[in-house]
Parts: structure tokens; C-alpha cells; sequence
């Protein structure tokens, strides 16, 4: 391969760790990815030399975090191709964002009406979908895939002319799978939907222009792709954001407010009530910037190299059931018959390999393969060919030693 992950496993300084007396190797990069110097420099720098609050000063130190943080909005647009920095809504996360959208569209449901997911979805592009549902007297569908795990070859007759709301994830946290998100978001176009993506795992790894994209609405959180925990975004057309109604009220989204009234702000100010995550939008954008000057192609052939590494490593050995494709996928999501999942990855993080064990929050999922949850490795930039090695080695020990027992 091309690109060589040494050139970047010296920005990622967590990485030099021990665990229990064995070199650290983590492979759980879709739960979050570690963080680089530059966004730990930049946060740090933030509260050493900016930290005020934003807009609402008229003071040295307010102007400069206002400065910066709007700067970040810009960024971030900027990383997504967003046509403008009006369209990037500040949240806590993807979660926070997809809840955003589900109350902000309660308004315009009623009974009858159709919310179309798909059967991949994490329990945050789900759970706020079916509460509106039970709150609008709507209808959740899923779109599923066929027990083989494929997408069926024609899914139009999923989208009606009741068909409200259309919400996917671009890729599944749980076992790598694509959706043909495409043609999707095409068929919910035709019957007049609005349209939600899910992006979380998604913009780490491939790069976003949302408008060639052209969803409604496009969600991420910023600690999947090497920026802070509770930062996190939610984009949206101006048609959009505009028929949103504000879930949370207070400071900052108002433009005047009397006793009998209020005036709220334009966008983005609109939607983000209360003094907002300064030092995370500001680490999100020197996340975008740290990806931004990377060989992206180069970084997404070595992380799906790794995946289809391990897969096939695994695969050969039979005895393991591995849900995740054999190709263009950053993760391998397994299980092995008779030996339980929280004893592999016991085993696994007792030898420094931190992997995720459980539902990965997809029980609808988990149910229709059939296993109570899977053993997931997950791949990242700095991960080298040899923590894939280690990985399965010692895995294929774990199994060796559990089996027996």
C-alpha cells in the first residue's frame, strides 16, 4: 500500500500506551477514534488564550472566541461542501441532531403518514423516529435487507405516497454495510419526503459533498472522525432548517422576547439555544483541517486493506461467522458458535486489544441475524497491518483456549 501509518501514529500520543503490561492496540475506532496533536493543541490553546463566551460580549476576549468559533461553523462547512456556513447547526452529537429533526417535524405529521428507515439503523436514527411515531399517530416502516443481508434489487414499493420522512445511515456502525444511499434518497424525492442521512460512520473515512449528496438533512458527530466528544452536526437545506421548529428554547436563538412573545433568530442561531460547545466546534474543525491535508483515498484503501485482511485471515479458519462484507468496509463484525462474545473480547482486552463487544446499540439487527450481539473490530487511519495480525492471532488463541473449556 501507498500509505504508511507510522507517518501519522506519532500525532496520535495515546497510542505509546501500555495495557496491562502489553502494547495498546485499538481497534474500536467506530465506537471514536483517538484524538490528534493538532485538535488537542487547539483546545488547550483555546482556554489558555480565548475562553469567553460568543455573541453576546462586546470585549477583547469575546470577539476572539466569536471569531474562531464562527471560523469553525466555516470549516465545517466548508468539509462537507455545505453551500454555505448558515446551513451547519451546532449539536451535542448525530443523536442530538436526528432528535432535532424528529420534534422539529412533529408539526407537520399526522396519522397515516409514513416514516421509512431501513434496517440497519443504530438505535439514534430509530428510537426518535418510532417516538414520533407513537406521538403523531404515524407509521414506522423499515426497509430490510433480505436474510442473505443484502438489499433486495428493487425497493421502490417501500416509498408511497404517504411516505413523510425518509432517514438512513450511510453505513452501519454494527457490521459495515453500505446503503445504496443513492437511489434511496432518490425514490423518497419522487413521493416528496424529507430526507435524513446519517453519517457518523461515514465521514472519517469518505469524503462529504452534500450537495452532489442532496439529502434534507445530513447528521455526524465529531469524536468518529478524530475531533471531541460532544460536538457534533446537523446540516440542512434552507427549506429545511426553515420549518423546524426549535426543540430547545432559552438564550441565544432569540432575537427579542417580551413577557408576551418572542422573536426568534435567523440560522444558524435559531436552533442552537444556550451558550454552545466553543472548544469542541473549534476541535471538530481542526479534526476537518487534519483530514482535510491527508491522502484521503490513500487512508480509505488502507483502512478497507485491513478489514479485508482480517476477514479473510478469519475466514479461512472456519468455525467464525462474520457478518460484515468481504470488501469495502473499515470493520469486521464477527461471532463465534458456543463461545460468548463478552469472553472473546475479555480475553482480547486482558492482551491490550480494546474491540467492541454487544448489540453495537442495533437490537433490531442483531435480532434479524439471529446472535445476540457481535465481536467488532474496527479500523482507523494510525492502526497498522501489524495490530490486524495481533488481532486475529490472538483471537484464534481466545477461541482455542474458550473452545475447550
Amino acid at each position: 500500500m501507498a500509505f504508511d501509518p507510522s507517518s501519522l501514529r506519532h500525532l496520535f500520543p495515546i497510542l505509546s500506551l501500555q495495557a496491562y503490561d502489553h502494547p495498546l492496540t485499538y481497534l474500536d475506532n467506530a465506537a471514536t477514534t483517538q484524538k490528534p496533536l493538532p485538535v488537542l493543541d487547539v483546545i488547550q490553546d483555546y482556554y489558555r488564550n480565548t475562553n469567553a463566551n460568543v455573541h453576546r460580549g462586546a470585549h477583547f476576549l469575546s470577539d476572539r472566541a466569536t471569531n474562531r468559533f464562527e471560523q469553525a461553523r466555516d470549516t465545517v462547512a466548508r468539509f462537507i461542501n455545505a453551500p454555505e456556513q448558515s446551513h451547519i447547526i451546532w449539536t451535542k452529537g448525530a443523536t442530538e441532531a436526528i432528535n432535532m429533526v424528529a420534534f422539529g417535524l412533529e408539526h407537520l405529521l399526522e396519522e397515516g403518514d409514513e416514516i421509512l428507515i431501513t434496517s440497519l439503523e443504530h438505535h439514534a436514527n430509530l428510537v426518535p423516529w418510532q417516538q414520533l411515531a407513537f406521538r403523531t399517530g404515524a407509521r414506522l416502516r423499515v426497509l430490510p435487507l433480505t436474510s442473505k443481508g443484502e438489499w433486495e434489487s428493487e425497493f421502490s414499493h417501500y416509498f408511497t405516497d404517504r411516505t413523510r420522512i425518509f432517514a438512513a445511515t450511510q453505513i452501519s456502525n454494527a457490521i459495515g454495510t453500505s446503503t445504496p444511499l443513492q437511489t434511496m434518497l432518490d425514490n423518497a424525492k419522487l413521493q416528496g419526503a424529507f430526507t435524513l442521512v446519517d453519517g457518523a460512520q461515514a465521514v472519517a473515512h469518505y469524503p462529504i459533498d452534500i450537495q452532489a449528496l442532496d439529502c434534507d438533512f445530513y447528521v455526524f458527530s465529531g469524536h468518529k472522525m478524530y475531533g471531541p466528544t460532544g460536538i457534533g452536526v446537523l446540516y440542512g437545506k434552507s427549506h429545511a432548517l426553515d420549518v423546524l421548529l426549535p426543540c430547545q428554547t432559552g438564550g441565544e436563538m432569540v432575537r427579542h422576547v417580551s413577557y408576551q412573545a418572542t422573536e426568534f433568530n435567523v440560522l444558524p442561531y435559531r436552533l442552537e439555544a444556550g451558550t454552545p460547545n466553543i472548544e469542541g466546534a473549534i476541535g471538530l474543525a481542526a479534526a476537518c483541517d487534519f483530514l482535510n491535508i491527508q491522502d484521503r483515498p490513500a487512508l480509505l484503501a488502507w483502512e478497507q486493506s485491513l478489514a479485508a485482511h482480517v476477514y479473510f485471515r478469519l475466514h479461512k479458519e472456519g468455525g467464525i461467522d462474520i457478518y460484515s462484507p468481504e470488501k469495502n468496509t473499515t470493520l469486521v463484525s464477527l461471532s463465534v458458535p458456543n463461545i460468548h462474545i463478552l469472553d472473546l473480547n475479555a480475553y482480547l482486552d486482558s492482551q491490550g486489544i480494546g474491540v467492541r463487544a454487544g448489540s453495537h446499540c442495533a437490537h433490531p439487527l442483531m435480532a434479524q441475524l439471529g446472535v445476540a450481539g457481535t465481536l467488532r473490530a474496527s479500523f482507523a487511519c494510525y492502526n497498522t497491518l501489524e495490530e490486524a495480525n495481533r488481532f486475529c492471532d490472538v483471537l484464534l488463541d481466545a477461541i482455542d483456549i474458550l473452545g475447550d473449556e
